[in-house]
């Protein structure tokens, strides 16, 4: 009998050990869909914030443009943006999606401020909310971990005058 009761547990253990390494398979294996199309999807957004930087720069700096022109460029710029995350708005975070619609506000009217310390200021902004959501769009996809550990693999330390300056910069 009790050879009897060790097979049964031994079963009840073998099931429930198979049950759990599939479900672990089937999750690493949705986890890489996932983590692909949101990959992909952050990558296209990367691509689109940075055309549409050219664009809020071109209606922060081309004086030729009037009010109604540049507010038309800034707001078709921001427009496309709504566009792209609602549409994404599923592999997309909440925050980025808030950061990338709003970091172009306000860039329409630089050129509208008579006090150039002004415009100076408001342009200056909008340049680091736009770092500031690269940055952010970057480490949302995992590609500044993925790099980090490249990095930590190929134990590549690039070194030069440039790269510390860079780097005293960037902390």
């Amino acid at each position: 009998m009790e050879s009897a009761w060790i097979g049964l547990a031994g079963l009840l253990i073998g099931v429930l050990l198979g049950e759990y390494f599939h479900r672990n398979k089937r999750i690493e294996i949705y986890s890489q869909k996932v983590f692909d199309k949101r990959l992909s999807v952050h990558e296209e957004l990367y691509k689109i914030f940075l055309e549409s930087n050219e664009m809020v720069s071109e209606a922060m700096t081309n004086s030729t443009l009037n009010e109604v022109e540049r507010k038309d460029l800034v707001g078709s710029v921001i427009h496309s943006l709504c566009a792209f995350t609602d549409k994404n708005r599923f592999y997309l975070n909440d925050c980025l999606i808030v950061q990338v619609v709003t970091a172009y506000m306000g860039a329409e009217d630089v050129l509208s401020y008579e006090n150039e310390l002004d415009a100076i200021s408001v342009r200056s902004k909008v340049y680091e909310s736009a770092k500031i959501t690269k940055k952010m769009i970057l480490e949302e996809a995992g590609v500044t971990e993925v790099f980090k550990h490249f990095s930590t693999i190929s134990k590549s330390k690039p070194n030069s005058a440039v790269i510390r300056y860079f780097r005293r910069l960037r902390n």
